[in-house]
């Protein structure tokens, strides 16, 4: 008699999987690609090395996973943050200061995305683009749905400076001292505020 996969096998398996990626993502976070390895996820998620290979291939593997899943979280926290405002420039401001927001909530997955991901290899460089590439889709869907609330003569160009304005005064923030810093709200209105006036119509 063939197997089959009931709904409980599969919840075990997607239970377990989850468990190896928030460990390799602590684990990424906190020690760096380079310096992590399989066998130290294995130990942080309390797992084995089958199980590890029964859902992932290699270390690279479970980080292009980690990144997969980080920009989906991101992506629904700004979402949200847009849907609460019907006016587009709102839009643009709330969208901002949600990914300021998520990235200082989360300085651990924050360093994934920005530090530890550039340029490890052709894969996961195209994984990192890839979250970037919809960061910048959704501002520029916002400055194109419409022209006459934004000042800007090309949108994806105003896009970029835009999330790339967020990830800098990011990374800025969570290399300061946690004593010195502003509170990381303050800091998000500020940059949503300046990116605001450079769009503005």
């Amino acid at each position: 008699m063939a197997y089959r996969k009931t709904s409980a096998t599969e919840a075990r398996k997607d239970a377990r999987r989850k468990i190896l990626l928030d460990a390799a993502t602590r684990l990424f976070g906190r020690s760096g690609y380079h310096a992590a390895t399989v066998p130290m996820i294995v130990a942080e998620a309390d797992s084995s090395v089958g199980s590890f290979y029964a859902h992932f291939r290699s270390k690279e593997d479970i980080f292009a996973a980690v990144l997969e899943l980080l920009g989906e979280k991101i992506m629904e926290a700004v979402s949200q943050a847009k849907a609460t405002q019907p006016d587009p420039l709102l839009k643009i401001q709330c969208a901002v200061e949600a990914l300021f927001l998520f990235l200082a909530r989360n300085p651990q997955e924050a360093r994934i995305l920005i530090v530890e991901s550039s340029g490890l290899s052709p894969r996961l460089e195209q994984v990192h683009r890839a979250i970037n590439r919809q960061h910048v889709e959704q501002v520029c869907h916002t400055l194109e749905s419409a022209p006459e609330a934004f000042s800007v003569a090309v949108p994806v160009i105003a896009a970029r400076c835009l999330v790339g304005a967020v990830y800098e005064a990011l990374y800025t923030w969570l290399e300061e001292s946690p004593a010195d810093r502003l509170p990381a709200a303050e800091v998000a209105r500020a940059v949503a505020d300046y990116n605001s006036r450079a769009i503005r119509r």
